[in-house]
């Protein structure tokens, strides 16, 4: 169909056609009675001589494509088949038009070009279907300026008729060709007979006017392999082919299979070959007659063992010797299943819910997965993944069937999804200071867990030493608990830990690890004051002191503050001694007389180890 059109040139075994995309790779192959007896594969090229992008597909011919394996042996009935990429089919069938007398003088001006034309199921193809030609190539005759001449049914340059009614013979006469060439001399009648130039019969198409396919026969031609193409020319038997019915697996043109008797069918060269012999791997594995219309078929008796094998085939026509055919056909035997390898999974239990798998098996194969419950069995790719998946335990089951049809058996890989435990609540709580040294440490879960113990809940000292500890689970309350075996060390950070190992009793899904810490008491405590609280005719002048039973930090304007009765802070000097461990608070004026003062003390003092200082208040009152 438009815009391509395919032209068979029989003689050559070469075939031209264009129309084709840029980019598109194409497929050409010559079928004869169902089977490929010649394939290659060609990139669309320009011709460089008309505008645009002439997509030119061109088969054994200087700057086109060559065939593969062997140069089939054009002929009558041969169907030429075009596949491009993008996947658009295209044919024509060669048809029966031969020249069997090229242009020869019947008087000084008129010349004669014979041939036939036979229909595909015998008779006369239509005669406005037909035209015969002569090419001078490079050269011009003076009766029409062109470089060729042509006879068709309505007489262009010359008249075509068949000889007769009902005869496949036609005759083609061209006249008027007394002029001559002014230049070289040569006359019209001289160049048309030369041995120099061509003559041709042609089949137009089923519909002349599209010019959409042509059958070009060019007498005098010789056919195989054309330079710079140099698959042998086809001759005996067609190469083998497998039967689509015994090319198992995943492709029926593959050649790879598990049928170790495979059939193989193919064509006979010669009209005359009355028998067809099979090889495998140089053997003889069978012997058949060709049927009527020349295709033979031979199913193999013996088996064939597992790997590599080549098949070729031979014809014999009566007591001539044998001629073997020139392609061979390779073959790949595998009865053996493989199994498949699951390459990577989710964990055996885990929150996530969408879930990848990835598998392998050898090349070549296909698998179909399933996943129970949630998801029957279907094809698939390696990374198949399902999701979101609820609460619960899934198996995942996945095989694959390689290129010969072997089914291996399945592999599975089991999991649960569910919902973490997290930590509800603890004690100490995180950064707690303060904390009794007799004290328990404890975790509330969020769900039912298991795996609670001395290793996945643990206590550690600031260099990194395990507490000895005792560890229990309250599986009605959900708490663990941490009892060490002795007193903890005063005004110490610890490090609670609980791990992975604690996993969910429902679906088995791990904790997110987790650590808190905490700092021991005892808490600083005031052991001095000056004034003493409630004290009354204290200076004016005086410094108030505080003391503690332990060094502490913080101490400063904001955590030691001295307020008048109106809740003023009175400003002032705060010092601290690390010997004494002693504050001392200077105001800056002399303090009002007979005024209640209040001297507090706040959270923002604490020991060395980060306990906080229990904030307290103490009065005292001036003198006159």
């Amino acid at each position: 169909m438009a815009p391509h059109t395919i032209i068979s040139f029989p003689e050559r075994d070469f075939v031209s056609a264009d129309g084709y995309a840029q980019g598109d790779p194409v497929t050409v192959e010559v079928i004869r009675s169902g089977f490929t007896v010649g394939i290659a594969h060609v990139d669309p090229q320009d011709d460089l001589t008309t505008p645009g992008f002439d997509g030119l597909v061109e088969v054994n011919h200087p700057g086109g494509g060559c065939w593969e394996t062997v140069t089939p042996d054009i002929r009558p009935g041969d169907v030429v088949r075009t596949t491009t990429g993008s996947g658009t089919v295209d044919q024509t069938t060669t048809a029966g038009v031969t020249v069997t007398q090229p242009a020869t003088a019947i008087d000084a001006t008129t010349i004669q070009i014979k041939g036939t034309a036979v229909a595909a199921g015998g008779g006369q193809i239509p005669i406005d279907q037909i035209e015969a030609r002569v090419i001078a190539g490079g050269q011009r005759f003076v009766v029409n300026n062109r470089r060729d001449l042509r006879a068709d049914s309505v007489g262009g340059d010359g008249l075509l008729a068949y000889d007769g009614p009902g005869l496949t013979t036609w005759t083609a006469t061209i006249g008027g060709l007394g002029g001559v060439d002014q230049t070289s001399g040569v006359s019209d009648i001289q160049r048309a007979t030369s041995t120099q130039n061509e003559s041709r019969g042609m089949w137009l198409g089923g519909n002349p006017l599209a010019g959409t396919e042509l059958t070009i026969f060019e007498f005098g031609q010789i056919g195989g392999p054309g330079a710079p193409c140099s698959a042998p020319a086809d001759r005996g038997p067609s190469t083998p082919d497998m039967a689509a019915a015994s090319d198992s697996g995943s492709s029926a043109v593959d050649n790879v299979t598990n049928d170790s008797t495979p059939t193989f069918g193919g064509v006979r060269g010669l009209a005359t070959a009355d028998t067809i012999n099979l090889y495998v791997d140089g053997a003889l594995a069978g012997t058949t007659a060709p049927a009527a219309n020349g295709t033979w078929s031979i199913t193999l008796a013996t088996p064939l063992a597992d790997g590599p094998h080549t098949v070729t085939a031979g014809e014999v026509s009566g007591l001539a010797p044998e001629t073997m055919g020139a392609g061979s056909l390779p073959i790949t035997i595998d009865t053996v299943a493989s199994g498949t390898t699951i390459t990577s999974r989710p964990a055996a239990a885990g929150a996530a819910r969408t879930v990848a798998f990835g598998f392998t098996s050898e090349p070549g194969s296909t698998f179909t997965c399933s996943l129970a419950p949630g998801a029957a069995a279907a094809a698939c790719l390696t990374g198949q993944s399902y999701g979101p998946l609820a609460d619960g335990r899934y198996t995942f089951t996945v095989g694959a069937r390689d290129r010969a049809g072997n089914v291996g058996p399945n592999t599975t890989a089991a999991f649960a999804v569910g919902v973490a435990p997290t930590i509800s609540t603890r004690s100490p709580l995180p950064g707690q200071t303060r904390i009794v040294q007799t004290g328990n440490v404890t975790a509330t879960l969020s769900r039912a867990v298991t795996g609670v113990n001395a290793t996945s809940f643990v206590l550690r000292t600031p260099s990194g030493a395990l507490v000895p500890a005792v560890v229990s689970y309250d599986a009605t309350t959900r708490t663990a608990t941490l009892n060490p075996d002795a007193t903890l060390a005063a005004d110490t950070r610890y490090t609670a830990s609980l791990t992975t190992a604690i996993k969910s009793a429902d679906f088995g899904v791990s904790l997110v690890s987790s650590t808190w810490t905490f700092v021991t008491g005892p808490a600083p405590v005031v052991n001095f004051r000056s004034p003493a609280s409630g004290a009354v005719g204290v200076s004016r002048v005086g410094n108030v002191t505080v003391g503690f039973n332990e060094a502490v930090t913080g101490v400063s304007t904001s955590s030691v503050v001295l307020r008048s009765p109106s809740g003023a802070t009175v400003p002032a000097a705060v010092t601290y001694n690390a010997t004494t461990r002693r504050a001392t608070l200077n105001p800056n004026a002399t303090l009002a007389a007979r005024t209640r003062y209040t001297l507090g003390l706040t959270s923002g003092i604490r020991d060395l180890a980060g306990n906080i200082l229990t904030p307290s208040t103490a009065a005292f009152t001036t003198g006159g």
